[in-house]
């Protein structure tokens, strides 16, 4: 399978704008994200207009960040440079110094490192790991005995999850790409097609699938929406060129797919599970938009509006000769041909 997904239709701006405005602006969330990276990562105070520069908007954009930050979560303060105001992270974090971590709070940090086990190796698991270690050295002895035993509760149990250990730096300076909305020159190789090309990617977010870390882009001057997995990136280049953020309601995307990838087709899906099986579908949530309905016979009627024909398909046959595609006839049509191709592996005994 190609992880890098079909262009999807874009949607023009009347179609979201109503919807984002009723959302928090994302991309403001990332850009004060960026600003702090910038003040944490130098001993030294910025400007305003070194800030601006450095996230290619207006200083008055920067000035409304900055207030923010520095007015709701206290970590930013301001002080005077030779004729300007300088702004660097508060070098007392007053917001820490009214905060009292309980012993149920310790532990939900260890819970959640223990959920993110897949994630060991990037920057993210670090920095998590790196405030339970700080959170640790306020305790004795005797009150960390007590949280690994309470810690103990959680077993860590991944599987299936991808190894991104070798991939710290290529995923800090994505993140960073990200944050600045630069452009990136990428090695990428396509494994279901054996081939690996050259690539420019403008990044727009990072976001975890099945314990897998993917970058949603554009590559090229393609308007489309591709996605791509990190550990598929062979070699990164981030470039000083900058791109404005494209008209596309990235969360809409997301909200299209059955999993992670967006064809350009959507399709109505309908699945039929039976009734001995019908209870786990009920349990739990697969899409945001599907449809459940049980049927005077017991069966469940599962439906939904889905273009991931690669990911619905595979998700039906694992429940066997409990669920049946009923629609779009097409799917059915492959499902047919892929037993057919299957069939004669299991007739005979492998020897």
């Amino acid at each position: 399978m190609d992880v890098i997904g079909p262009d999807p239709p874009i949607h023009g701006k009347g179609h979201h704008e109503s919807a984002a405005a009723r959302r928090a602006d994302s991309a403001q969330l990332v850009r004060q994200w960026a600003i702090l990276r910038l003040l944490a990562g130098s001993p030294r105070a910025f400007s305003i207009k070194e800030l601006a520069d450095q996230c290619n908007v207006s200083k008055q954009t920067i000035e409304r960040d900055l207030a923010t930050l520095e007015q709701d979560f206290a970590v930013v303060e301001e002080t005077e440079g030779k004729q300007k105001r300088l702004y660097r992270v508060d070098q007392t974090i007053r917001a820490l110094e009214t905060i009292q971590f309980g012993t149920m709070e310790l532990l939900a940090v260890h819970a959640a490192l223990a959920a993110l086990q897949p994630l060991i190796g990037t920057p993210l698991h670090e920095d998590l790991t790196s405030v339970a270690a700080k959170l640790r050295g306020f305790l004795g002895p005797r009150h960390n005995g007590g949280l690994d035993a309470m810690a103990s509760v959680f077993l860590p149990h991944a599987r299936g999850h991808v190894d991104h250990a070798d991939s710290r730096e290529l995923i800090d300076q994505l993140t960073d790409a990200v944050a600045r909305r630069r452009v990136c020159r990428i090695l990428y190789h396509a494994a279901w097609k054996g081939t690996t090309r050259q690539h420019r990617l403008r990044p727009l977010k990072l976001i975890w699938h099945r314990s897998a870390l993917y970058v949603l882009g554009c590559l090229g001057d393609r308007r489309a929406i591709t996605t791509l997995a990190v550990q598929r990136i062979r070699d990164l280049d981030v470039l000083t060129e900058t791109f404005p953020v494209p008209r596309v309601d990235l969360d809409d995307h997301i909200r299209r797919a059955f999993g992670i990838f967006v064809g350009p087709t959507e399709e109505e899906v309908e699945i039929l599970f039976d009734p001995d099986i019908a209870w786990r579908i009920e349990e739990r949530t697969y899409h945001p938009d599907e449809e459940k309905a049980r049927l005077s016979d017991g069966r469940l009627r599962y439906r939904l509006t889905s273009s991931a024909q690669w990911e619905v398909i595979p998700w039906v046959l694992s429940f066997g000769p409990r669920a049946t595609l009923i629609r779009p006839a097409t799917w059915r049509a492959a499902i047919a041909e892929l037993l057919a191709a299957m069939a004669p592996l299991y007739r005979e005994v492998p020897p």
